[in-house]
């Protein structure tokens, strides 16, 4: 009998957390939208390296922040009237695609050289997670209330295609090689697997940890896959606090890693060796996971708050937007797991996207080069 009380009393732990997360986004829906600048008022941005550069979706201030990654300052602002809750962008063709959360339907899309609104792209309902393939020609967008994933052409810049996936999708994921697409949905508790040639829904993988007693669904929050494309990594909230590692080939689920911090954005280091984890939900732990031990080697704190994530620098700076209440992104060094400072951008920064993501390290000539889960991580033979 004292154990159910305890898994009771963990479940309802668990549904309080999810319903304070549902309550803070409704809370950046209401906000007042900012005025627009005119687009005539706004200077073209200084075409510099594209390493040099990040963007932050600020939610609460429905605005997108450029950051100068070496000043570490803000050189431009652009206001989304539609809203700003997550970021990606395509190099090619310099754009940035944000999605308007909740209350919108639309995407927008920014012009990176000359910092404007270009266009809006209708999708679904509560447009949330956005990314883009590395080739630039497609960007996947999860649609929370319709429960779908919105396919869009980068070139023509228009949907091609909506499939139906779990419920309340929140964050997506592109496989190196662009073939698959991960979808995380929140309500569901599982991942969605898209074959993203011809474009359906090839495997839906249910998630599950050891803190989900009685058949309490764990929240997939956000998805991010490893260099080599063999592993995905899903980031569970909801009070369960873990992050389920699946095999992408057999669409299974190898492992659940325990988050003490808190598990909510995602971002694999280059080499494959590390993920890091923010603990969102008003906390500022980054959690590091060390992915040959299959556990979490160490956590740094953020001032400010730890939510969206992105690395930068082939890996050596890791960029964190600190949330709703705050007004920063902070830039850390990955070596040291040291603080480096930190740019002012607008309120409630969600997600933040670099330009030029760091490549996954190639093998030597005449090598193979894998990072497997819990062995001897790097596998290096002869061909």
């Amino acid at each position: 009998m004292p154990a159910r009380d305890s898994h009771e009393a963990t479940r309802r732990r668990s549904a309080g957390r999810l319903r304070v997360v549902l309550a803070a986004a409704a809370v950046v829906a209401s906000t007042a939208v900012a005025p627009v600048t005119p687009a005539a008022a706004t200077p073209p941005h200084d075409d510099g390296p594209a390493a040099d550069r990040a963007y932050v979706a600020n939610a609460t201030a429905r605005t997108l922040s450029f950051l100068d990654t070496d000043d570490r300052t803000v050189t431009h602002t652009v206001s989304v009237p539609s809203g700003a809750v997550d970021v990606a962008v395509s190099r090619q063709r310099h754009r940035a695609y944000v999605t308007g959360g909740s209350g919108s339907h639309t995407v927008s899309v920014i012009d990176t050289v000359r910092a404007r609104v270009v266009r809006t792209i209708r999708v679904g309902d509560r447009p949330e997670g956005v990314a883009v393939s590395r080739d630039g020609r497609r960007a996947y967008v999860t649609n929370a209330d319709s429960g779908t994933v919105s396919v869009i052409d980068t070139h023509r810049d228009r949907v091609v295609r909506t499939l139906r996936v779990g419920a309340f999708p929140k964050g997506v994921a592109v496989s190196p090689d662009g073939r698959r697409v991960y979808v995380a949905n929140l309500l569901s508790g599982s991942v969605s697997v898209i074959d993203a040639f011809p474009g359906r829904v090839a495997a839906t993988v249910p998630l599950g940890t050891p803190a989900t007693p009685y058949g309490t669904r764990t929240a997939a929050y956000d998805v991010a896959v490893s260099p080599d494309g063999t592993l995905a990594y899903v980031a569970t909230g909801n009070g369960t606090d873990y992050v389920s590692v699946l095999d992408t080939r057999a669409a299974t689920v190898l492992d659940a890693v325990p988050v003490e911090e808190g598990a909510e954005s995602l971002a694999v280091a280059p080499d494959g060796t590390s993920v890091y984890v923010t603990s969102g939900f008003g906390n500022d732990r980054v959690s590091v996971i060390d992915t040959e031990a299959g556990e979490v080697a160490r956590t740094f704190r953020v001032p400010g708050g730890s939510e969206g994530l992105a690395l930068g620098y082939e890996g050596q700076q890791l960029y964190v937007a600190t949330g709703l209440g705050s007004q920063s992104t902070v830039f850390v060094d990955t070596e040291t797991d040291r603080v480096m400072g930190s740019a002012t951008v607008g309120a409630g920064p969600m997600s933040v996207a670099a330009e030029a993501e760091p490549e996954p390290v190639a093998p030597r000539a005449g090598t193979r080069h894998r990072v497997h889960w819990k062995t001897a991580g790097k596998e290096t033979g002869t061909r």
